[in-house]
């Protein structure tokens, strides 16, 4: 199954600026290449992926549709996350309504995370949102010396990946929801509320599982919602402080 792309890049990264010159994340250069053209490449390697819409700051819109092959097609992003999924799958996903959304901080992501995550998600073929989770042993085989954010579960210690398959016909009332969790993220009681204290007490305790998760996900977002277990790490080494970036430098 073959599915369209899209590279979400409307942030700014100020702490970026010292290290590379830029602080639009995709611009970035690490061992002379931009980040977007390390990820361009591990999508395309992938086999699995036709046409990437790249959304950026509207600055960084002319240099990036003069450099970039002509497969892809390059936007300015939208206002936030959500609105910016929404206006680069415009024009994407039209034989498959599958669209693959992923982050613009990856650069060390490789063509078999990739494949191999989408070649998981086929065993949802009605999957409105599917995502990558890395278990905390995986991530520090390979980065022993990387600090990620885990969270702890019933089964072990996970952390989330960058990526996500999502079904672009849900987007529309995805916005709604993702705005209504953004406006309650300073406000712990009202987010606590909102996800359901059976739920925090569950995950406070580490008797949550990931089948909760799902679960919950599911009813919250009103859509079918899949965890997808990846042996790949790359899909969750984003670079957002210096030490990221030194990593990265160490390992491309």
């Amino acid at each position: 199954m073959q599915y369209d792309a899209l590279i979400a890049g409307g942030g700014h990264a100020p702490w970026l600026k010292e290290y590379a010159g830029t602080d639009i994340r995709l611009l970035a250069k690490i061992k002379g290449r931009r980040f977007v053209d390390y990820i361009i490449e591990a999508l395309k390697a992938s086999g699995y992926i036709n046409k990437i819409c790249i959304c950026v700051p509207a600055e960084a819109v002319e240099e990036l549709a003069k450099t970039t092959p002509n497969y892809c097609e390059v936007r300015e992003a939208g206002k936030g996350l959500p609105h910016t999924c929404l206006v680069g799958s415009e024009n994407i996903g039209k034989e498959n309504p599958q669209v693959l959304v992923v982050c613009d901080d990856i650069p060390m992501l490789t063509g078999e995370a990739v494949a191999d995550f989408l070649k998981q998600c086929a065993a949802f073929p009605h999957g409105e949102l599917i995502y990558p989770i890395n278990k905390q042993e995986v991530c520090l085989k390979k980065f022993p010396d990387a600090t990620r954010t885990y969270g702890k579960s019933s089964h072990g210690s996970y952390t989330g990946g960058n990526m996500m398959l999502v079904d672009k016909r849900v987007m529309p009332r995805g916005q709604v929801k993702a705005n209504e969790i953004f406006a309650r993220r300073k406000n712990p009681f009202s987010l606590a509320s909102w996800l359901g204290w059976s739920f925090i007490f569950k995950l406070v305790m580490h008797k949550l599982s990931v089948a909760d998760v799902e679960k919950r996900v599911t009813e919250l977002m009103e859509m079918e919602s899949h965890a997808i277990f990846s042996d790949y790490p790359e899909i969750g080494m984003d670079v957002d402080k210096p030490a990221d970036f030194a990593l990265a430098e160490k390992y491309l």
